[in-house]
């Protein structure tokens, strides 16, 4: 709820839900999972998530404001998992069929991180799939620039250190120049004309007719397409680019 450039984000309207609601229904049907888990942080202003999310049966934890990285990690241990699936919050149109596709790769090469690289990241449709043991070791051996939102910036930094697993996004859905994350106000509104348009109750509003919505109408694409991108974010292309 701190957000700095669209505070509240998380429960901006959209389509009459919250955005946040939305994205739990998407994750929510993903049933090859075991399960998912809010990871927040004990702000009290987070509180409202919280109750968001055990009204839907997503599990909750509240930890440090800051240190993201060491959050995943509480996480991943607090509810024993072996491997954690990561989605950002921000991010109400991931795409559901690349989870399940990195998921499966990622068990099959016994990898330490599973991703798509590249500027499909900036899109906001990514999932991403990480080991605990690679969760562990970034957060003991690296700085505190490693511990922001960047969950995954050590692991780039030290590809000799794990086991890395690289998948791409199909041509369907690759659209650089296309930006459906939540950062800035702007996003929002473009997020609202998304969901006005294509969602309907009960249903899950697939990425894919998203991003034909966008290809059909380009001045949808104009609404942010000026923004500019975290430095942080940016900073992570680049690492793909020596890759």
């Amino acid at each position: 709820m701190r957000s700095s450039r669209a505070p509240g984000k998380a429960t901006a309207p959209l389509a009459g839900k919250p955005l946040l609601e939305h994205l739990f229904e998407r994750l929510l049907s993903v049933s090859e999972l075991d399960g998912w888990v809010l990871a927040t942080s004990a702000a009290p202003e987070n509180d409202v998530l919280v109750r968001l999310a055990e009204s839907m049966g997503v599990l909750v934890f509240a930890g440090d404001e800051d240190d993201v990285l060491g959050r995943h990690v509480e996480v991943a241990q607090r509810f024993q998992a072996d491997h954690v699936v990561r989605v950002t919050g921000d991010n109400p149109l991931t795409d559901l069929g690349l989870i399940r596709e990195l998921t499966a790769l990622h068990l099959q090469e016994n990898a330490d991180y599973t991703y798509v690289p590249g500027d499909a990241l900036l899109m906001g449709i990514l999932s991403e799939v990480i080991s605990t043991r690679a969760l562990v070791v970034s957060h003991r051996d690296g700085e505190s620039r490693h511990r922001s939102e960047l969950v995954t910036l050590y692991i780039k930094e030290n590809p000799e250190r794990f086991r890395i697993v690289q998948s791409r996004l199909s041509s369907g859905l690759y659209r650089p120049g296309y930006r459906v994350t939540v950062d800035e106000p702007e996003d929002l509104v473009l997020m609202d004309r998304i969901f006005s348009r294509l969602y309907r109750p009960g249903e899950i509003l697939e990425t894919a007719a998203a991003i034909q919505l966008l290809d059909d109408e380009p001045e949808l694409v104009a609404i942010n397409a000026h923004l500019r991108h975290k430095n942080a974010n940016l900073r992570s292309v680049e690492l793909d680019k020596r890759a």
